[in-house]
């Protein structure tokens, strides 16, 4: 399951200097010295391939396995198909206990005929290995230090894993900065980091690599939960194939997200993904921030009242929205379409300027232009206030298709058509001036906006050069009421 809050209006407007320093400083490591890691990987192998390594330590690890009775790890290694070098070395320097026996003269002794040689190589082929970024500030459990502890949260395995970790990081860390300040975050972020680490190595024990900034952002999770606590906030959220928009209050995260991390521990293991540091980071998080959770409060901004309310109410209606539109897709998907019809018109009216949404909820419900579903719709489409040019572009073309389709006619009352004629006014579209015009005379030729708009759009059209229906407008207003 995927659940990510998404935060609009919570805490007052700032810039989040902390989580901006984070970001850059992951982007620069990963974009600068780790990309000449793969080069020094390479190095390192070539050497070990053409040294006298392979020779000595690979029956060194068999015979090592035999001895331990580990049949399993053997049969593993000595697989035909799997007999290839990189793997190998993969296998065997993945072995803790192998590796520290090794490096300790105790599997190829001072006795052994090749041991200054060996010894010689080795040491050669660690230098290299020390040398790469990853292999040098990663957290290993088997050699653990505090410097590691930090520096293994500023690095990745790849470029999915930095854009997945930034992107998490972008989209929560900005409120806990706001509500603790940059200070306080910063100190949350790195313990939580350690916190990540502790439990890692608690649960795998030796033997293992730690990267990844994972840890430390969920101790901003866990904060996150635990600073907002009962605050409503819409939730995205993903489970197989359905995914919703919801409303709940923050501090449900907390276990849902330690439930998954569990989960997926349990069933997957914690090998790969380091589930365990996880865990550990939205603890931690959760923890620390429980002592600063009254200076959390005074920062945010009150859910009731004047602006605030509106803002809330606008959010209420777009998780609605969200939540109508996913009940219509999937009656569509159902072949349910009186259903479906319904549900994209109550997700319509819920919008509130989405044009993607809106487009979607109106391409289908015009398949029915004689519903009442379709009629509300575009009654709610054409009352948008927005005045940017993706808008007006949709209002003018939800004005024409609603015009052209309605059945038994169109239902517009004369407050919309005095609105959508002062818009197409405002936008120089002439043919639609008219026609709202037109509207307004049949409904309300004493309203005295009506004879305006007709001189309107008769101007536009003698500029255009169209003295002809220039002057059926013309015509057309002397006929109307004076206002």
């Amino acid at each position: 399951m995927f659940l990510m809050p998404y935060l609009k209006n919570v805490t007052r407007p700032h810039l989040p200097v902390g989580v901006i320093l984070l970001v850059v400083i992951n982007c620069f490591i990963f974009l600068g010295p780790q990309q000449r890691d793969a080069g020094r990987y390479q190095l390192a192998f070539d050497h070990y391939a053409q040294s006298i390594l392979p020779r000595l330590e690979l029956p060194a690890y068999a015979d090592y396995l035999k001895k331990q009775r580990r049949a399993e790890d053997l049969k593993q290694f000595e697989q035909p198909r799997k007999e290839n070098l990189p793997y190998l070395l993969r296998l065997m320097d993945g072995d803790a206990a192998f590796m520290r026996e090794l490096k300790a003269d105790r599997i190829i002794t001072p006795e052994h005929e090749d041991f200054a040689q060996w010894r010689q190589a080795r040491d050669y082929f660690d230098q290299r290995i020390h040398a790469i970024t990853v292999e040098r500030y990663a957290f290993h459990t088997d050699r653990p230090s505090l410097l590691t502890a930090f520096t293994h949260q500023f690095l990745h395995g790849g470029t999915g894993h930095l854009i997945g970790n930034m992107v998490v990081l972008i989209a929560i860390a900005p409120a806990v900065e706001a509500l603790l300040g940059a200070g306080l975050f910063l100190l949350i972020y790195f313990l939580g980091g350690l916190g990540a680490v502790a439990m890692h190595w608690l649960i795998v024990g030796s033997g293992s690599g730690l990267i990844g900034a994972s840890g430390a952002i969920s101790a901003t999770m866990g904060a996150f939960a635990v600073l907002l606590r009962w605050r409503r906030i819409p939730f995205f959220y993903f489970v197989v194939v359905y995914f919703d928009i919801v409303r709940a209050p923050a501090l449900i995260a907390l276990p849902i997200w330690l439930a998954n991390e569990l989960l997926q521990m349990f069933w997957y293991g914690n090998s790969r993904i380091a589930y365990g540091a996880h865990i550990g980071g939205l603890l931690t998080g959760g923890l620390l921030a429980w002592m600063f959770r009254k200076r959390a409060v005074a920062q945010l901004l009150p859910e009731g009242g004047g602006e605030r309310s509106t803002e809330n109410r606008q959010a209420a209606a777009q998780a609605s929205a969200r939540r109508y539109l996913a009940d219509a897709r999937r009656a569509m998907r159902n072949n349910a379409f009186d259903q479906a019809r319904r549900a994209y018109a109550k997700a319509a009216i819920e919008t509130g300027g989405d044009l993607a949404d809106c487009r979607e909820c109106f391409n289908v419900l015009k398949l029915s232009p004689g519903s009442e579903e379709f009629h509300r719709a575009a009654r709610a489409f054409l009352r948008l206030r927005a005045d940017d040019r993706e808008t007006a572009r949709f209002v003018l073309e939800v004005f024409r298709d609603y015009v052209a389709l309605a059945k038994p006619r169109p239902d517009l009352d004369a407050e919309l058509l005095a609105r959508l004629g002062e818009r197409f006014r405002r936008h120089g579209s002439p043919a639609e001036l008219e026609r709202v015009a037109r509207l307004l005379h049949a409904l309300a030729p004493a309203d005295p906006r009506c004879r305006e708009l007709i001189l309107a759009a008769a101007s536009a059209h003698y500029g255009n050069g169209d003295a002809r229906r220039g002057g059926d407008l013309t015509r057309l207003a002397e006929d109307s009421p004076p206002g």
